[in-house]
């Protein structure tokens, strides 16, 4: 009877330690890490299909090594940005996040940053428009300054995650790696 007093109560202890430790997250904070990961997911997407929007016209530019044509090949790969922005700005409409307090807020966010980043290229690409000739000697200028034009289109994306009032939410941001460079620092 001693040995099945002592299994008892070491399997009880053993089974209140088991419990010890780390906790599992609440649902509060699942949403939240739901939330994050869905953004940041979307958000490396949408710079990625832009950076190889502007590689490929800069690619383009670069091997055909024709001052005439660059002007055209550099609107058409805005042209080409300003649509793939516009998707982007489509997509905020069909993204699924989960039912947390900021949720309508941070939508309205992404919205507005995918509008403002279509706003950003549709200016580069007015200023590509009026450029006479790109010659050789001008294209590392040309194309770094259409590279910097589509960094300030990709940053109007990302949004303010530190201004938002949920505490679980900032926590997930910071906490997903994968929101490292898509979204504003805290």
């Amino acid at each position: 009877m001693r040995w099945g007093w002592l299994a008892l109560t070491s399997l009880a202890a053993t089974t209140i330690l088991a419990g010890c430790g780390d906790t599992e997250p609440t649902t509060s904070e699942a949403a939240a890490a739901e939330t994050a990961e869905t953004v940041c997911t979307t958000l490396r997407r949408w710079n990625n299909e832009m950076t190889d929007a502007i590689n490929a016209t800069s690619q383009s530019i670069t091997d055909d090594d024709d001052p005439d044509a660059a002007v055209g090949a550099l609107v058409a790969g805005f042209d080409e940005l300003i649509e793939i922005a516009g998707g982007h700005r489509n997509q905020v409409d069909d993204l699924d996040l989960p039912a947390i307090d900021e949720r309508d807020a941070l939508l309205d966010e992404l919205a507005d940053g995918a509008e403002e980043s279509i706003a950003v290229l549709e200016e580069e690409r007015a200023e590509a428009a009026e450029l006479a000739a790109i010659e050789l000697a001008d294209q590392r200028g040309a194309l770094g300054g259409a590279f910097v034009g589509v960094e300030r289109a990709t940053s109007a994306l990302e949004p303010a995650i530190g201004s938002y009032d949920d505490e679980a939410l900032r926590e997930a941001f910071a906490a997903d790696e994968g929101c490292e460079h898509v979204i504003q620092p805290f």
